[in-house]
């Protein structure tokens, strides 16, 4: 028996700026779960509030690399992440890496825009290369927006109800197994996320704060992850990652944290232990 689970974090790795892999290592680590990191993109900072960061692009063949150099030394994961890809290229290469690890759950984060439209780096072509990976996802974990630019569905912040169900039942259709939807107005909350698994969807209100600090959705993933890892059920682990990173906010807030700075995980993780 394994003494911890081993997951593959395919991600971008940021040097400051708390976001991506560097936010998502550590909670994993105190989470008890084994976080491999193979970078997608590697950024001197985050793209907000740091000007234009140093950049260097990971080729597809070093992705593939990687899956054949694993597979070579017998080398087993229990999940597999799939974050920000960053470029149309790399999607191929992704497709492979998941196909040698057939046994592992995958989980998705299609990281590429918000407020209802694509990030400005990205347009409908690389939306249409990422649809490309929704049928490998166990789970898929985009926010409202990136939800109804996959689903081809007209965005606004008052959907309904049966509007929503009809996103998910069109990702189902394109392949995700399950789906956790972040930035979900239900008229109540300014944002609920929303679970839909085996064609039942249930919402789930959480108390908001006003400041948007980058790395929060990393921060659930990592902790929502480690939670199924864990054995947790989805509901418990979305509760658990909304947890964690609203303290994580209250703190940041509390210390006047600048917000490019990133989320402040750093007081919190022993909340994970």
């Amino acid at each position: 028996m394994k003494p911890v689970k081993k997951v593959a974090l395919l991600h971008d790795l940021c040097g400051v700026g708390k976001a991506a892999m560097t936010n998502m290592l550590p909670v994993l680590s105190v989470m008890g779960i084994e976080a491999c990191p193979i970078p997608t993109m590697l950024l001197s900072t985050h793209t907000g509030g740091y000007g234009q960061p140093a950049v260097a692009r990971i080729s597809p063949e070093y992705i593939k690399g990687c899956a054949d150099h694993y597979c070579e030394q017998n080398v087993k994961f229990d999940m597999i992440f799939i974050g920000y890809l960053g470029n149309e290229e790399l999607a191929e290469s992704v497709l492979y890496f998941v196909s040698c690890f057939p046994e592992a759950m995958v989980v998705f984060d299609p990281i590429m825009g918000d407020h209802g439209k694509y990030y400005s780096n990205f347009d409908a072509s690389y939306g249409e290369a990422l649809k490309k990976l929704i049928p490998c996802a166990d789970l898929l974990l985009p926010n409202l927006t990136e939800s109804c630019l996959l689903a081809g569905y007209p965005y606004t912040t008052e959907l309904s109800r049966k509007d929503l169900k009809k996103i998910c039942e069109t990702l189902h259709e394109l392949g995700a197994k399950q789906l956790i939807i972040t930035s979900v107005p239900d008229g109540r909350s300014e944002k609920s996320i929303l679970l839909f698994e085996q064609g039942m969807m249930t919402m789930l209100e959480t108390t908001q704060l006003s400041a948007e600090f980058h790395g929060t959705g990393d921060a659930f993933d990592g902790v929502l992850i480690a939670s199924i890892l864990k054995g947790y059920s989805l509901k418990e682990s979305m509760i658990e990652a909304h947890r964690f990173v609203y303290a994580c906010m209250e703190e940041s807030l509390k210390m006047e944290y600048e917000e490019r700075e990133g989320l402040m995980i750093e007081k919190n993780l022993y909340m994970l232990v």
